[in-house]
């Protein structure tokens, strides 16, 4: 015999041996891992989801309704002269604050004052005549009541004196005339305001009546808002309002109704309504848009859950209600938005706990898990 094949001898006979055995190995192996696998608690259903809640809270009801207007200056005046005449001065400029008589411009009086010297001698010379023709009159009154004059020369006398009285009446009316159109070459602040717009300079010539500057109140201004027909029953003057402002990020005014027109608008069906508005630091400029909160209704008690709460799926709204581990579905209907609140009605008590974060896949008497981190994500867990 070879030496090789009697060394491999023993080998082969082992590795046939390990052969013959090693399907009953995997026949033994593969039995435990099935008694292991039958020996596993099946999963008792889906892990809890992680939810955030809030309570229901009962408290005062007011409906308001928010509608947009244009900011208008309280006074709007377009500062006209009263005489004709040449702008001497314009000391006005548009954006001035002006105060109530103060100087806007003034016009060339040369001419007036003129007509004013010559009205006022003819004053004098109309008022000695008179004085005498008074005297004149006591006189001859005196002397006819003695029979020494005629009844024609009292007549006389007493005629003159009368024709002179109201010539020297028409003439002071005359010296008045002029000095008003003296006063009035003058043009003055009707009101404390600014200027928006001028009309007029140095060297132009003014007609009676011409536009001269324009200017507005800003002190307190007004919003004229178009009021739905549906609210008009519930809107009275001297209603409180809150007002807010594009133009001012952060700013809320407080204001109230003073005009509530009683004719509609015949195509959009709407009132107009107007609200006054303080302004006493000027921040409010006319032609802003502003947002003005109404309240429409009385004021009542309701059931508040915050907007997330509220969860719309096939036409129907509820909240889920957590009891314990598990959340319940209650049917309810929203009545009411109050900025991130919404009021409901249905089968709700304050106190109850809903969940607001992570209602989207809830289903009925699944497990939740609360979670109390603010910085935990709701989701459903692997």
């Amino acid at each position: 015999m070879c030496p090789v094949m009697t060394i491999l001898h023993p080998f082969q006979r082992w590795f046939r041996k390990a052969c013959r055995s090693l399907p009953v190995v995997l026949c033994l192996i593969t039995l435990q891992a099935c008694d292991e696998q039958q020996a596993a608690p099946p999963p008792s259903g889906p892990p809890p989801a992680p939810v955030r809640v809030a309570p229901v809270l009962q408290q005062e009801v007011k409906q308001t309704v928010t509608l947009v207007g244009t900011v208008e200056p309280w006074k709007r005046s377009v500062v006209a002269s009263e005489v004709e005449g040449l702008v001497q001065a314009f000391p006005a400029e548009e954006g001035m604050a002006v105060k109530r008589g103060q100087l806007l411009a003034s016009l060339r009086t040369d001419t007036l004052r003129i007509r004013f010297d010559s009205a006022s001698a003819l004053y004098r010379e109309a008022a000695a005549r008179y004085q005498r023709a008074k005297r004149d009159l006591n006189r001859i009154r005196i002397l006819f009541k003695r029979e020494l004059v005629t009844q024609k020369d009292f007549d006389d006398a007493l005629a003159e004196e009368t024709a002179l009285k109201e010539r020297l009446s028409q003439l002071g009316a005359d010296i008045r005339t002029v000095r008003d159109s003296l006063n009035k070459s003058k043009i003055l602040a009707p009101f404390d305001g600014w200027i928006t717009q001028e009309f007029t300079e140095v060297g132009q010539w003014v007609e009676e009546g011409g536009a001269v500057i324009e200017m507005v109140d800003l002190s307190h201004v007004q919003v004229e808002i178009p009021l739905p027909e549906r609210y008009v029953s519930n809107v009275q003057t001297r209603d409180p309002v809150t007002a807010t402002f594009d133009g001012l990020p952060a700013f809320e005014a407080q204001g109230r109704v003073f005009s509530l027109v009683a004719q509609a608008d015949r195509n959009a069906r709407t009132f107009p309504i107007k609200v006054e508005i303080p302004n006493p630091d000027l921040a409010i400029k006319s032609g802003m848009v502003s947002r003005v909160t109404f309240q429409v209704g009385r004021p009542h008690q309701g059931f508040m859950v915050p907007k997330d709460a509220l969860v719309l799926r096939g036409g129907n709204e509820f909240v889920f209600q957590v009891n314990g581990d598990t959340v319940e579905q209650i049917p309810v209907t929203a009545v009411l938005h109050v900025e991130d609140l919404v009021e409901i009605t249905g089968q709700i008590q304050e106190g109850m706990t809903v969940v607001v974060e992570g209602n989207e896949r809830l289903f009925p008497g699944q497990p939740v898990r609360v979670l109390d981190a603010p910085g935990e994500a709701p989701g459903n867990t692997p």
